[in-house]
């Protein structure tokens, strides 16, 4: 799912952040979902706005903490969908850190489509010190975010 997001702004020392995501109807993942009145699924929700907190607490940690540290979605303490998105849709993520420890990052993330609020949720996204065999995986985080990152 990271083809989708299309940009992110992160302001770690305000606990801020923006991002957008395009989903496109035809997407192979979405065929059947739902035939007649594509509607974007709630997991996408998440696992989109997990895609701009994360990012977002890796940065605040690495500045209030002074730590490299690499998000993973830990548990969503509560999430209310506020009505259906139909695809095609552009999404727009605000989020905004509510606490920030080393080991676990609070954000409050709130997603509009082009007319209106579709989702409120509250992620803890977990923080974890690298591993050796995660190389790989960390070049591509940062070939990724360069490629959504937009200029304050």
């Amino acid at each position: 799912m990271f083809e989708l997001m299309r940009s992110l702004t992160l302001d770690a020392a305000a606990g801020l952040a923006t991002g957008e995501a395009v989903v496109p109807v035809e997407h192979p993942m979405l065929v059947d979902h739902f035939p007649g009145a594509p509607t974007l699924p709630g997991s996408w929700l998440i696992e989109l706005a997990a895609q701009v907190a994360g990012p977002l607490a890796e940065e605040m940690i690495k500045h209030r903490h002074g730590l490299e540290r690499w998000a993973m979605l830990g548990m969503i303490r509560e999430a209310k969908f506020l009505r259906p998105s139909p695809l095609p849709a552009t999404l727009h993520f605000t989020a905004e850190a509510l606490r920030a420890e080393p080991s676990n990052v609070a954000i409050k993330v709130a997603v509009r489509n082009e007319k209106e609020s579709v989702m409120r949720a509250e992620l803890i996204m977990t923080m974890l010190a690298a591993s050796t065999d995660w190389t790989e995986a960390i070049r591509a985080r940062h070939e990724r975010l360069a490629r959504w990152r937009v200029a304050p």
